[in-house]
């Protein structure tokens, strides 16, 4: 057992009665939505040949669709895997199981991953087997599928992981939900939090090269990059995706990190504080003066913008407001949940 605890049976058996609802809704898309998708661009395709046969235009977005779409379903998917758990008891029982919460984590992470894999294989199989039965297989070539499924799979195991990692650190799915999106978007919550802040207290203003270069940089949304197929009536060749290494190194190091935070901080003691927002009280302080800081930033924009000027003073009296508001809002949301 000791061996196979990322295989037990008995583990994923459990895993697919809590995930079923986001396992449906990955193999629907990837075997069904995208590849039928993918086959309607040989109408548009014909279409274009009958009004310029030397020189086609074509736009194939479905990939790109695809790296949207994709990570939404395997964050539903680590939402059940783990933080709806631990609202039914599931946690609970699987902490009853002999297998130590960093073997759970794991079996909980590989199964995700065996399920994204073998749905990517599928749409692979499905889209080659489309592509090769249909004229698009004269104009668009094939090896550009290599990168476009690399990246949709890095990405779609990326946002995976950090959603399960998230999960173990909070104590309900509520909070799940909300903090993995605000640890996805974070670079750019906080970019814009500060340049607010700077301009509203000192009058300064950081760059918008600045402010572009460090959020594509470091936000994950931003790694996949562009993933559509593309030529125009006016152009002689296609567009294809090429790879990023730079993205695809944001891409494993946020894989890597977030996958030793979750065998770090998925922990048997930490799971008496189930239902809770955050199963690590001191996490949750921490997460307490973000939301205030955040709440002030907000209502202090707010304030500014209904005086309809650049006022330090109002903009510090609105920072003031927010800080008292957001301090109590999350006061009697942290009792909520206690």
């Amino acid at each position: 057992m000791e061996g196979n605890y990322m295989f037990s049976k008995a583990l994923w058996l459990i895993h697919s009665k809590q995930s079923r609802l986001a396992l449906i809704l990955l193999y629907l898309v990837y075997l069904i939505i995208v590849p039928f998708s993918y086959y309607n661009n040989t109408d548009d395709l014909s279409r274009s040949l009958l009004t310029n046969p030397s020189n086609p235009e074509l736009y194939i977005s479905d990939f790109s669709m695809l790296s949207f779409i994709s990570p939404i379903i395997v964050l539903i998917l680590s939402i059940l895997l783990i933080g709806i758990g631990r609202n039914t008891g599931s946690i609970d029982f699987q902490f009853s199981l002999p297998f130590s919460p960093k073997q759970l984590y794991l079996s909980k992470w590989l199964f995700g991953i065996a399920h994204i894999f073998m749905a990517t294989v599928g749409l692979i199989i499905l889209t080659l087997l489309i592509h090769y039965n249909t004229n698009l297989h004269k104009y668009i070539d094939a090896s550009s599928f290599g990168v476009i499924f690399t990246v949709i799979f890095l990405f779609s195991i990326t946002f995976f992981t950090i959603g399960l990692t998230i999960g173990t650190i909070t104590g309900h799915y509520f909070s799940q939900t909300l903090f993995t999106i605000f640890t996805i978007f974070s670079p750019i919550f906080l970019y814009f939090s500060v340049y607010s802040n700077l301009k509203g207290i000192f009058n300064y203003e950081l760059s918008y090269n600045t402010f572009e270069q460090r959020i594509s940089n470091w936000s994950i949304p931003y790694q996949a990059g562009s993933l559509s197929i593309s030529k125009n009536f006016d152009e002689k060749v296609f567009h294809y995706p090429t790879f990023d290494y730079g993205n695809l190194t944001v891409i494993i190091l946020y894989l890597v990190l977030f996958l030793l935070i979750g065998l770090l901080c998925f922990s048997r003691n930490a799971n008496v504080n189930n239902g809770k927002l955050f199963v690590y009280k001191k996490f949750g302080i921490f997460v307490n003066i973000l939301f205030v800081y955040f709440s002030a930033t907000l209502i202090a924009l707010f304030t500014s913008t209904i005086a309809n000027g650049n006022n330090t003073i109002i903009y510090l009296i609105g920072l003031i407001i927010g800080t008292v508001v957001g301090f109590f809002f999350y006061k009697r949301l942290n009792k909520f949940f206690d």
